[in-house]
């Protein structure tokens, strides 16, 4: 048979819901081929499904030869363009339909995933872990939400940097839709990916199993902000049972968007302190899983467990010397310099930093908080609050 018509067989078991995974690589393997499951008297199925599913197969093939929509295509697990890093995890899907393009398999790729209802420190952690990450060439996975996933991703793509959106929902529904701007963006410059067929909505049933592979298409993970019961958690499960690296961004203990990672980073997860400190451990995650002839990124399959990771002596060095991020931008006063060394990701309002600089009037950091503002060295984020940049 062409490889072209069994691909479209593999499309439409794909489209059956609950068998592009385990169950439907499981079948096909079994019978030799997708075709040949379509090709067998539905008699003889279900020994092996349910009632209910033989049906669906038996629908499913009306769909065989149906034309994907513009711009999209799919490919399955047996084939070479589809991505190491997701072929290796468990229950692994058949195939993905995608707009744009798939991950790359040789730089690294990490998922920034967080709260919907982020707080402002979450907002401005995401953006600037985006840009930088987007910068330094990093690969930015996540889910397309409100909040910290799509301020991540709008980041990572403003900075001239590449990001891809696993959706909920088929790839050419753009859900939700307030984010349609950055899903035009990421169709340009990255990549969007699901395992559901097009048309299909963004179901609540469908984003745990959508999670798996968030997290199966990065080497890290990183949670900025989440609730103690959050979704962002289901996220971290299913990273922890493909062996990935899993990073907390640490909160204050009062903030109960913090309450998720600050209860991560007590279970052994690594903290992330700085972008610059995570980039030089990220490196260390994704050279040590390479394959030293082909330079193709091979998963780990520890078991499910937050455990300590050995990095080089002068990566740990770094995290002992940490001690803030304390660079400032060229051509500053002496009062700006003096504001911005006190302001951080942490919102502080002029009251705070009158008592932080005692030496400077109330009028005096007030003038020079509006010129900072103006520069973009600083952000207002809520009614006389201010948290740095970090440009």
């Amino acid at each position: 048979m062409d490889i072209s018509q069994e691909k479209d067989y593999i499309r439409a078991l794909c489209s059956v819901k609950g068998l592009n995974g385990r169950l439907g690589k499981e079948l096909t393997d079994h019978f030799g081929s997708a075709s040949a499951i379509f090709s067998t008297d539905p008699k003889e199925l279900p020994d092996l499904l349910s009632p209910g599913l033989v049906k669906k197969i038996i629908k499913a093939k009306d769909s065989l030869g149906t034309a994907l929509p513009e711009d999209m295509h799919f490919t399955t697990i047996y084939e070479l363009d589809y991505p190491i890093r997701l072929r290796a995890i468990p229950g692994a899907p058949l195939g993905i339909w995608y707009i744009g393009n798939l991950p790359a398999d040789d730089m690294p790729a990490v998922a920034i995933i967080g709260a919907r209802q982020c707080s402002p420190y979450g907002e401005t952690i995401s953006k600037a872990v985006g840009t930088y990450l987007g910068r330094a060439g990093v690969q930015v996975v996540s889910g397309m939400a409100r909040g910290i996933d799509g301020i991540s991703q709008k980041a990572a793509l403003e900075s001239g940097g590449s990001s891809y959106a696993v959706l909920g929902s088929g790839a050419d529904v753009c859900y939700p839709p307030s984010n349609k701007g950055l899903y035009e963006q990421l169709k340009e410059r990255g990549g969007i990916i699901s395992e559901y067929p097009p048309g299909e909505k963004a179901l609540s049933i469908n984003f745990p199993p959508r999670n798996r592979i968030v997290s199966g298409l990065s080497d890290a993970v990183i949670v900025v902000e989440a609730r103690q019961k959050s979704g962002t958690l289901i996220t971290v499960d299913t990273a922890l049972e493909q062996g990935r690296e899993i990073y907390a961004v640490p909160g204050k203990i009062t903030d109960r968007l913090s309450d998720g990672c600050n209860s991560l980073i007590g279970q052994g997860a690594n903290v992330f302190l700085s972008p610059e400190i995570f980039l030089c451990e990220l490196m260390e995650i994704f050279e040590s899983k390479k394959n030293g002839e082909s330079g193709i990124f091979i998963p780990s399959k520890d078991e499910k467990r937050i455990r300590h990771r050995t990095f080089s002596e002068d990566t740990k060095q770094k995290h002992r010397n940490f001690a803030g991020n304390d660079d400032l931008p060229q051509g500053l006063s002496k009062d700006e310099e003096d504001i911005l060394k006190n302001l951080s990701l942490s919102p502080m309002t002029t009251d705070e930093l009158c008592i932080k600089l005692p030496e400077c009037s109330y009028p005096q950091i007030s003038m020079t908080l509006m010129q900072l503002l103006i520069d973009g060295h600083v952000k207002q984020v809520s009614q006389g609050a201010f948290v740095r940049t970090y440009k």
